[in-house]
């Protein structure tokens, strides 16, 4: 009998508890709300957003239609926007005097400038004797226009030139990661 009564005293004290709780609940909702009192629960759960609607900003404006023309329009039009791969094609003439100076500087110089010519020739890549053999000439050539045709989509979209560029040496440095794991170390190529 006297666990009964503990609960029930227990109950009617969390009940009390209850009522002081929503009554502060009023009163704070008196203060938030301007004075005016939340709706009764019937009414809160019909539409959410009704009392809502009128007082509160959602966000920034939209820009105007000027101003999304305006945004629209890309940076690079016309002959403008073929400079990279044209500047790409220039240097893809100039490749195989290029390796011959980045040789120079070995094994830095061929693994920050070719660094997909050398990854192209490696046996540990899984390609067949053949691939390893024409590949890396073929990356050699296409190294540069391929990268032009990166930075023109990059420019394309907005992106300024610095952006566009670090895309590059982010590509060329990853590849030089690569072919670092795959050698074992910098010193022997």
């Amino acid at each position: 009998m006297g666990a009964i009564r503990d609960l029930r005293e227990a109950s009617e004290a969390a009940l009390s508890e209850g009522a002081e709780a929503k009554q502060k609940d009023t009163e704070d909702s008196l203060y938030f709300h301007g004075g005016a009192p939340d709706p009764p629960d019937s009414e809160m759960h019909s539409d959410p957003w009704e009392g809502v609607r009128g007082r509160v900003a959602v966000g920034p404006a939209l820009p105007s239609l000027e101003q999304q023309k305006r945004m629209k329009n890309h940076p690079l039009r016309g002959w403008s926007s073929w400079t990279p791969i044209l500047i790409g094609l220039i240097l893809a003439a100039f490749a195989s005097d290029l390796r011959n100076l980045a040789m120079l500087w070995e094994p830095w110089g061929m693994r920050l400038l070719f660094p997909y010519v050398l990854l192209a020739g490696k046996s540990e890549m899984g390609l067949s004797a053949e691939l390893t053999r024409t590949l890396p000439q073929m990356m050699l050539w296409l190294q540069f226009p391929l990268e032009g045709l990166l930075t023109r989509l990059s420019l394309g979209r907005g992106v300024q030139i610095t952006g566009a560029l670090g895309q590059i040496l982010f590509l060329r440095l990853v590849g030089a990661l690569v072919l670092y794991l795959i050698s074992g170390s910098m010193v022997t190529p």
